[in-house]
């Protein structure tokens, strides 16, 4: 595949995962966009948890933290997952400090990149071609 066809399939793709966030405002399915993930831990350690997306996948308790009284573990695991939650949004980013984005504003300005692109290299190939001819013409 040249890299003319191999730029414009990325151009469609991009159109397409645009177009399907407009109308749904979720990332479409087949992109590869792994979920934040976030980790936290408490007593010393006894106690962690990893949370991904914006959902709790594990907790893990050291059988040893299993000694203190409920309300001290039942303390410990929330002091765990509120750190694990707080380490999530830091991986995330935290979306109040970023700019809202526009897709249609966004697909506009991709339309354009697209046609200023598809302009250059169309300059650019009558350049090359000219250039070609020339050295041919100056070879005889």
């Amino acid at each position: 595949m040249d890299q003319v066809t191999e730029f414009d399939r990325l151009f469609q793709q991009t159109r397409q995962a645009l177009a399907s966030m407009r109308s749904t405002g979720q990332v479409p399915d087949g992109l590869d966009v792994e979920p934040a993930r976030g980790t936290g831990s408490a007593a010393g350690g006894q106690i962690e948890v990893v949370a991904v997306g914006q959902r709790v996948e594990s907790v893990t308790v050291d059988p040893r933290a299993l000694r203190m009284g409920t309300e001290m573990l039942g303390e410990q695991i929330t002091l765990a997952v509120n750190a694990a939650l707080d380490d999530l949004r830091l991986a995330a980013g935290d979306p109040g400090d970023a700019p809202e984005v526009d897709p249609v504003a966004l697909g506009q300005q991709l339309d354009e990149l697209q046609n200023e692109s598809v302009r250059s290299m169309a300059a650019m190939t009558d350049a090359l071609t000219d250039a070609v001819r020339r050295i041919q013409q100056a070879a005889r």
